[in-house]
């Protein structure tokens, strides 16, 4: 019987490939998913590549998330102290308008003015 030989490449053909050829030969050997795998690609790994795929995504999604809620309370807060500082403003100007001297002068424009005499005490007997 015969026997089948394939052809074994000559040396020349290598030279002729150059450089780059043997480049993509060792990026292929290095990332080939043979090697990393460790033989053939079985198909009951690929639930658990899906899986972790899946974590992942749901760990990206959940750190996008609480970025957003922090920015949220970050912004909030600043509106908080904005809101704090008016109202602080306000309640010293309410302060100092419910003030005596305050009121009298507002008084006096309606042609009122403040009374010198002491307030007497009115004594009612039971009849």
């Amino acid at each position: 019987m015969a026997r089948n030989v394939s052809k074994q490449p000559s040396s020349s053909t290598e030279k002729v490939k150059g450089k780059g050829a043997s480049l993509f030969a060792f990026f292929d050997s290095i990332f080939s998913p043979d090697k990393i795998l460790g033989g053939e690609f079985p198909a009951t790994q690929l639930r658990y590549i899906l899986w972790i795929c899946f974590l992942i995504i749901l760990y990206i999604g959940s750190s996008i998330n609480t970025e957003g809620l922090i920015h949220r309370i970050d912004k909030a807060k600043a509106e908080l102290e904005e809101v704090r500082a008016d109202y602080t403003t306000q309640q010293a100007a309410f302060m100092k308008a419910g003030k005596q001297s305050e009121v009298i002068k507002k008084v006096e424009k309606m042609g009122l003015e403040e009374n010198k005499t002491p307030p007497t005490k009115i004594i009612v007997k039971d009849w």
